[in-house]
């Protein structure tokens, strides 16, 4: 049985997706705080559906084609 999700950015219901360590599907994003050696200190989780995942990955290739 699959645990029902709600997306952070759009509200819409959803079934868990890409669970599990997976680089390529990312299933969510989180901001963080970066100290001069690079450890990091995480914050604000954000559920993102699969609609809302794919825009964000997108709009991210067209940030870093700029």
């Amino acid at each position: 049985m699959a645990n029902a999700r709600k997306c952070d950015r759009c509200g819409k219901l959803y079934e868990e997706y890409n669970v599990g360590y997976n680089k390529k599907k990312p299933n969510g994003i989180q901001l963080i705080s970066l100290d001069t050696s690079h450890k990091y200190f995480g914050y604000f989780l954000m559920d993102l559906c699969p609609d809302c995942m794919d825009q964000f990955q997108e709009w991210l290739k067209q940030q870093n084609s700029k």
